[in-house]
């Protein structure tokens, strides 16, 4: 290898690990305000897929999702195992690793326990899209995995992956959902999506039968919400949110 070649590569190196890096505090940044958001609480995570190779960005499993640094992120490989990092992986990382098995598209997956989301799957309630947040995930009802267990085994992440199919979003009934998107930004901004379709589901159920959007209305209002204008307005909302709350110290 000559010189010229040798320092394209060394260039090429150090390109790959800043943008590691970035992704990193991202990732820390998501968790952090998936946490502001009450989407996570002691469980729940975020990942995402390192660009150009078969492995995965996670935080640490006893990291408080409250005070997740980038150096609290661990590697894992396409089976799951650690491979750079201080801390073992999430119990439920199975759910994450299946989905980017069985779906090229998805860069980044959200495990939540989101509270209104498991109400309505408590009470069997379908969420369909009846509001603007909705319509970001098209037409519903959003899938459900009805199986309450943890995901702590291939079989089990192979069956949730199933279930979420070429969805943006799945409910876990009882337990919580998953989320996966084409960003770490578009996949935070669908967690606050789904939440708050579920939140205005459940209220407006209380006074009365539900107006469902059209399916003209539908197309229209989820052409707009999956602008990367507003998916980048979201996330940019919650950086703010976060840091007033004093949530982004160290980031």
């Amino acid at each position: 290898m000559d010189d010229i070649a040798r320092r394209r590569k060394i260039i090429e190196r150090g390109n790959n690990v800043s943008e590691i890096d970035e992704l990193k505090k991202k990732l820390a940044m998501a968790c952090r305000m998936l946490f502001v958001a009450e989407l996570v609480d002691y469980s729940g995570h975020i990942s995402v897929r390192i660009p150009g190779a078969d492995r995965f960005l996670i935080h640490g499993h006893p990291v408080s999702r409250a005070e997740v640094t980038p150096d609290d992120i661990v590697t894992v490989d396409r089976d799951g195992k650690r491979v750079e990092g201080k801390w073992n992986p999430p119990s439920e990382l199975p759910m994450h690793i299946r989905t980017y098995r069985a779906r090229d598209d998805v860069q980044s997956v959200a495990h939540l326990h989101n509270r209104m989301v498991v109400v309505l799957s408590m009470a069997d309630r379908p969420l369909i899209p009846a509001s603007n947040p909705g319509g970001l995930f098209g037409p519903g009802p959003i899938p459900v995995y009805q199986d309450p267990a943890l995901i702590h085994t291939n079989e089990q992440g192979d069956a949730v992956a199933r279930t979420l199919g070429s969805a943006d979003a799945a409910i876990l009934r009882g337990h919580g959902s998953i989320v996966a998107g084409n960003s770490i930004e578009w996949t935070f901004a669908a967690c606050i999506d789904l939440e708050e379709s579920a939140t205005r589901l459940y209220y407006a159920s209380l006074l009365g039968p539900i107006r469902y959007y059209t399916d003209d209305e539908l197309q229209r209002v989820s052409k707009g919400r999956r602008r990367m204008p507003v998916i980048q307005k979201i996330w940019d909302h919650y950086i703010a949110k976060a840091r007033l709350a004093g949530f982004m110290e160290g980031l």
